[in-house]
């Protein structure tokens, strides 16, 4: 992408692998909430499907925010893939760092999902094997 986009590689890059571990940590969290909703209630694998295109539609992948008002531009701080996706976009297309509290927002939305999700499945793990 960056070559057929003709976007200089700079030292930042290396600023890429942040948010890059904290998609990962966010999505051990996520697959620890899934685990066990999957398990007591089989009919989220279809509603997960719903959720997952509502939430490509909701991250502007294909958009800009900056389109939108101020405030509205709030609102979609409050969606965490949008937070990893505008960090990326931060760095390798406009080519500075974010802010030290976006890096703050980015690790809490990674450890929120964490710990909700030990949460859920440490309640929960005792009776796994009872459903399976």
């Amino acid at each position: 992408f960056c070559i057929v986009d003709q976007v200089t590689f700079t030292w930042k890059f290396i600023f890429l692998v942040y948010p890059i571990v904290c998609l990962v940590i966010f999505n051990i969290g996520v697959g620890l909430i899934l685990s066990a909703a999957f398990l007591f209630f089989r009919d989220i694998q279809y509603l997960w499907g719903v959720f997952t295109q509502l939430l490509m539609y909701l991250s502007a992948v294909f958009y800009r925010v900056e389109d939108f008002t101020t405030s509205m531009q709030q609102l979609f701080l409050l969606n965490p893939v949008y937070c990893y996706i505008k960090y990326f976009r931060i760095v390798v297309l406009e080519g500075y760092l974010p802010t030290f509290q976006f890096h703050l927002l980015c690790a809490f939305y990674a450890f929120l999902a964490v710990f909700i999700g030990g949460m859920i499945y440490k309640k929960n793990n005792h009776k796994f094997l009872y459903y399976i």
